[in-house]
Formats: structure tokens, sequence, C-alpha cells
């Protein structure tokens, strides 16, 4: 084992224990905080989020953008706070912090037999919403990055499943999915983060984004609705709402079928960016291979 490894498990164990004795809003102030000052910090990483919200709304002033910045660094912190904050809540605990808009549209769909994909954004506190789904009693499988410190990988998948959550490795999930998805449960895909290779690049407010269409093959080939889904802040609590559901033309060419519901999931997602910019994560790289899809669309020298 790694002294890195050990370390960084350490001082998310000290964290945990200190969020543990704090109130929600109090773990949410201090999370905030300690947002701000990586911000203050990560410089580097901070002039990309501004240059990201810059691009994304040009329309807006420098002050404007590095507002929406500050916000989403914020954000960020408050997860933090609240998926290990929520370690120490009981499902009654949970609920109490986490409401649900249209789940009768999740049983209508649920109770077609054919399973369901939920389409998700970095919102909000997608994981914590996650976790009070399962809470609820709705059975939800998710796609998740497994992380290099095995320590933390584990402690996270813990958190994550405490109430049921299922979580697939990303790392080929596909056949583990179709199992879950012909069972007739539910599964979260993140279609707003930057694959390193493959997928198909669409536009994301305004600029080509390297896109999985793991969601939009699923639907094709399994039938599967897809309820496009948000998590958003109210006050002191967060609010999951779902939408659609889209469905796959089963007369349609399958690739290209999957590529139109992509392009549909993430024109989804963007609006709800776009209706609270503050509360997603501007400081991933989404758009990093940008380069190589302009490239892509170049006609090929003479």
């Amino acid at each position: 084992m790694k002294p890195r490894f050990l370390l960084e498990y350490a001082g998310v164990r000290l964290l945990d224990f200190v969020l543990s004795r704090l109130s929600w809003e109090a773990c949410q102030a201090l999370g905030a905080f300690i947002g701000r000052t990586a911000a203050a910090f990560g410089r580097g990483r901070w002039a990309m989020t501004v240059a990201n919200v810059a691009a994304a709304f040009p329309e807006l002033s420098r002050a404007e953008h590095e507002a929406i910045a500050l916000q989403a660094w914020e954000n960020a912190g408050r997860i933090a706070a609240e998926f290990c904050r929520t370690r120490h809540l009981s499902k009654d605990e949970l609920l109490t912090r986490v409401s649900f808009e249209h789940l009768d549209l999740v049983d209508r769909t649920v109770a077609e037999g054919k399973g369901v994909l939920y389409n998700i954004g970095h919102l909000g506190n997608w994981e914590t919403g996650g976790i009070a789904f399962t809470a609820k009693g709705y059975q939800l499988g998710v796609v998740g990055r497994v992380m290099r410190n095995p320590l933390l990988d584990r402690w996270m998948t813990g958190t994550r499943s405490r109430f049921g959550e299922q979580v697939f490795a990303h790392r080929n999930p596909f056949f583990q999915v179709v199992r879950w998805l012909k069972a007739g449960k539910g599964t979260a895909i993140l279609i707003d983060h930057n694959l390193y290779q493959g997928g198909v690049f669409v536009p994301f407010f305004g600029r080509p984004a390297a896109t999985s269409t793991l969601s939009g093959l699923l639907a094709v080939k399994l039938g599967c609705p897809v309820l496009s889904t948000r998590v958003r802040r109210e006050g002191s609590g967060l609010v999951v709402s779902f939408h659609g559901p889209l469905r796959a033309d089963p007369g349609a060419e399958p690739e290209a079928e999957a590529r139109r519901l992509t392009v549909e999931m993430t024109r989804q997602i963007e609006g709800f960016i776009r209706e609270r910019p503050g509360e997603w994560l501007w400081g991933h790289n989404r758009w990093k291979r940008t380069h190589e899809a302009a490239q892509e669309a170049s006609p090929p020298a003479a």
C-alpha cells in the first residue's frame, strides 16, 4: 500500500469524523468554505473553471463568470461534506433533507418492466440524490469511476451502497448493466464527463464534447425508457426531479439512433445547467478533446 494512499484515507476519515459532529447546515457551510479555499490555492484549475464559464456564457461579464465559478467551487465543497454526512443519517433523517418531484413518472416507467435509464449530470449533489433515492425504496445501479486509492474506493462504495445502491465499475460496465436493466431495475449514468478515448462528439454549450453513447446504446438495444434526472438545491435541502421519458425508435438504424439519443440527453442536461449554472462542475475539463474534435471535422489534406 502506497504511503500516499494511507495519508489520503486518514485525511478523509478525519474530515468524516469532524462532519459527523456537525449539523447538516454546518456541514454545508464548512464544505462551501473548503471549496472557496481550494479555489484560492488551485489557480490553474480556477483559471480553467472561469474559462469554461466564459466560453459557455460569452454574453456575461468577467465578474459574472467569476461569480458562477466561485459558486461551482463552493458547491463542490458542499457535495463532499454532504456525502460524508449521509454516512451518519438514517433513511428518515436523509429523506428530510432530500425530496422528490415526479415520482409518479418513475413508477410508470418502472412498471413497464424494461428497466429505466436515468440520464444525469454533475448537478447539485447527484451523489446524495442517488443515496436518497435508494433510501426511498427504489432499486438503483450507478456507473462510477474506480478510484486509484483502493481504501478511498471501498469507503466511497460503502457510502453509496448503504441503502442498496449497486455500483458498477466504469471499466466495461456494459454487460453488468444489461443484466441489471433486464431485471427491471434502474441505472443512472452520468453523461456530462469527458471521455479520454472513444465516444462521439456532440454539441455541449456550443462546443463539441467527447460523450459516451452507453445510455443511448442501452436504450436502443433493450428498449429502456430514459428519464433525465436533475438534482437542484432549494435552501439547505436537495430536490431530485425526473423528466421525460425519451424512447428509442425501434425502426431506426441502431448506431444513428444511439447518437440521436446521446445528443438529446446532452441537450437536456445542458438545459438544466443553464438554469442553475453555479451548481455544475465547471472545474471539470469537459472539453479536453476539443482539438481532436476539430481535427476530425476538418477535411483531409489534398
